[in-house]
C-alpha cells in the first residue's frame, strides 16, 4: 500500500522521467492532494500526453519494478479512456508545475470527478473514498445529477450495458450517501 505521504515523491519522480509533456493523475492517488485525510492505495495511476512518454514510466516504476522494490510503491499507466470523469473535468482540476521541469504539468482532478470515475468500479475502499470526500468537499443530489448526467457513462462515451449497469448501481448508492449527510 502506498501512504499518501509517499505521493508527491512518486509523481515527481514520474514527471522526471516523462521530461516533456503532461501526466494526469487519477485514482485515490488523486485524492492526497486535495483531501485533509487521504486513503492510503495500491498503487498510484496515471496516464501521459502524448502517451509514448508513459512507457518509460511503466518500464521503470511500474509493478515488480526496481522502482517497486526499493520504495514498495509502483505506477500503473493507462489509457486515457480508463478514467471516466464527467465532462469538464479539466477545467475543476489542478495544474502543478515543477520548477526544476519546466515541460512537464501534472493534472490533478477533483475529488468529485475522481468519485464519478469510480462509479463503474465502485467496491468497498470506494466507498470509504466517497465517505473522506463528501465529508471535505460535500455534494448536493443537484450537483451529483449534472455530474452524473455528462458522465460518459450517460453521454455515450461508454456504452457497454454491464458497465453502464454498475455505473447506475453504483450512482444510487452514492446518492444515498448524499442524501445521509444533508
Amino acid at each position: 500500500m502506498v501512504d499518501p505521504d509517499d505521493i508527491p515523491r512518486i509523481v515527481t519522480d514520474a514527471a522526471r522521467l516523462v521530461r516533456q509533456g503532461v501526466i494526469v493523475l487519477f485514482g485515490s492517488s488523486a485524492l492526497a492532494y486535495w483531501l485533509d485525510d487521504p486513503p492510503r492505495t495500491r498503487d498510484v495511476d496515471l496516464w501521459c500526453e502524448p502517451p509514448e512518454q508513459g512507457e518509460i514510466v511503466e518500464a521503470l516504476m511500474g509493478e515488480l519494478s526496481w522502482y517497486d522494490e526499493k520504495h514498495g510503491a509502483y505506477v500503473e499507466v493507462w489509457a486515457q479512456e480508463t478514467f471516466a470523469a464527467p465532462l469538464g473535468w479539466r477545467e475543476r482540476a489542478r495544474v502543478l508545475t515543477f520548477d526544476e521541469l519546466p515541460d512537464v504539468s501534472v493534472i490533478v482532478p477533483h475529488p468529485h470527478d475522481v468519485l464519478l470515475a469510480k462509479l463503474g468500479r465502485f467496491d468497498e475502499s470506494d466507498r470509504d473514498h466517497a465517505d473522506r470526500v463528501l465529508a471535505q468537499y460535500p455534494l448536493d443530489e443537484q450537483q451529483l445529477g449534472q455530474l452524473a448526467a455528462s458522465s460518459p457513462y450517460r453521454t455515450g462515451g461508454i456504452v457497454e450495458p454491464d458497465r453502464r449497469a454498475r455505473f447506475e448501481f453504483a450512482l444510487k448508492q452514492l446518492s444515498a450517501m448524499v442524501r445521509r449527510r444533508s
